[in-house]
């Protein structure tokens, strides 16, 4: 399947049997992944060709991050006013939708069972992984953490134990909370101090109407020939670490991706990726895969082995599908597409059958051509209008290029410095 994608989009005019439905549903895989190795101190086609090629940490982290969730989805509601982060600096539990899918006495027996056991491994960890009590992902809401897992693991305690015991070696060995020091933020992102970075996509720093963070991305911002395998997929789990514990701690339920496929107004890139211009690129110019990075770049050889040699945009999004669908279960729900092209729809079509498993998450392709599902004014069901960005038809902080990004990157900094500061009192 791999290699029919690769054609279609190597021939555009080839044939495609898929026709766009009313609503994109798909479920995505769920596999365990052993350990990676640590990281050193380095983080480290053509027009609608590329668009498609790029899809994969579009449509690929949306599909993973809800990967194994049954068949819950989540449905926007419409309020009179947006909550935002500030207003709701935590939520209670009961407002997390996935209490919903622990009514009955069975699933809160095994619910309860996973959080003794899971307490009992965590604590056997602390040998090996002495930071575990520390870090955010396994202490920002534990039972919210652990009724994903187990859903994710369909209701297998045994599995979902398993799971949780990987992700912990997982993070251990990939040195997750590096992530959260002061400066990694700005160093992942740029191309100085990440040579290959080619960041499209970061906290929007908004929420929708139920008070859930969204990411936000400009896809052509990418610069294919540009892209270093490891120092982007580095970058952008950064990106999605970051909006787990995030949703975790708002407790709210899953969060929402939105990623503009079109044009960019026909501006360069300025903050991480290179791209832009509503020009065209070709990946097959790219050299860091001329010059095999995509193997010897790899930070270990055990890490080259699980993941395989990233020698294409296409086997970064597998290697990114790998680390997704095991580590960050549940965490967004609903994605939408913006003004994307016909062959990037077919490729989505394709791509997502390959990876699909089991579970749900709700994809709308929207735009202004007739074949596209609905409107741009369909976000304005899921955001308030000041929640979103003009661009985007709302009335909120505009995107304005890929300034976005740059706001992120302070925000995360912001945060990192905060955490600093907190744990240096705590001392």
């Amino acid at each position: 399947r791999n290699i029919a994608l690769f054609a279609a989009h190597r021939n555009p005019s080839s044939p495609c049997s898929c026709s766009p439905g009313s609503m994109t549903r798909w479920s995505s895989a769920s596999r365990a992944m052993p350990a990676a190795s640590p990281w050193g101190s380095r983080h480290g086609p053509r027009g609608s060709q590329r668009r498609a090629a790029g899809l994969g940490l579009g449509v690929v982290v949306a599909l993973a991050l809800r990967s194994g969730w049954g068949a819950f989805t989540s449905t926007p509601q419409r309020q009179e006013q947006a909550p935002t982060l500030d207003m709701h600096p935590g939520a209670a539990e009961g407002e997390d939708p996935l209490l919903a899918e622990f009514a009955s006495p069975a699933r809160r027996h095994a619910l309860s069972d996973l959080e003794r056991r899971w307490s009992q491994a965590a604590e056997e960890f602390r040998e090996s992984y002495p930071e575990i009590h520390r870090d955010p992902f396994f202490t920002s809401n534990v039972r919210g953490l652990l009724r994903r897992y187990l859903l994710a693991a369909s209701l297998d305690v045994d599995d979902a134990l398993d799971r949780l015991r990987a992700t912990a070696a997982w993070r251990r060995e990939w040195d997750i909370l590096s992530y959260y020091k002061p400066g990694a933020a700005r160093e992942l992102f740029g191309e100085m101090t990440n040579p290959g970075a080619e960041m499209y996509f970061a906290d929007s720093l908004a929420v929708d109407r139920q008070g859930r963070p969204y990411v936000a991305g400009r896809l052509l911002f990418a610069n294919p020939e540009n892209m270093h395998p490891w120092r982007h997929l580095r970058a952008g789990m950064f990106v999605f670490e970051m909006f787990a514990t995030k949703v975790a701690a708002l407790g709210r339920g899953p969060g929402s991706y939105i990623l503009d496929v079109g044009g960019v107004g026909g501006v360069a890139g300025n903050v991480s990726g290179t791209g832009g211009l509503d020009r065209s690129y070709d990946e097959g110019q790219n050299p860091y895969y001329t010059a095999g990075a995509g193997s010897k770049d790899a930070p270990s050889q055990h890490l080259l082995e699980e993941l395989g040699s990233l020698d294409s945009g296409f086997l970064v999004l597998k290697a990114a599908i790998k680390i997704l669908n095991r580590h960050y279960p549940g965490i967004v729900g609903h994605v939408f597409y913006l003004n994307s092209d016909m062959l990037f729809w077919g490729a989505f079509k394709i791509f997502s059958r390959w990876i699909a498993d089991r579970g749900s998450i709700e994809f709308n392709f929207l735009g202004p051509a007739e074949w596209r599902e609905e409107p741009l004014s369909m976000l304005l069901r899921a955001f308030a209008p000041e929640q979103i960005c003009p661009e985007w038809g709302g009335t909120g902080v505009p995107l304005a290029g890929d300034s976005f990004l740059e706001r992120a990157i302070m925000h995360y900094e912001e945060d990192a410095a905060t955490r600093a500061a907190a744990a240096a009192y705590a001392r």
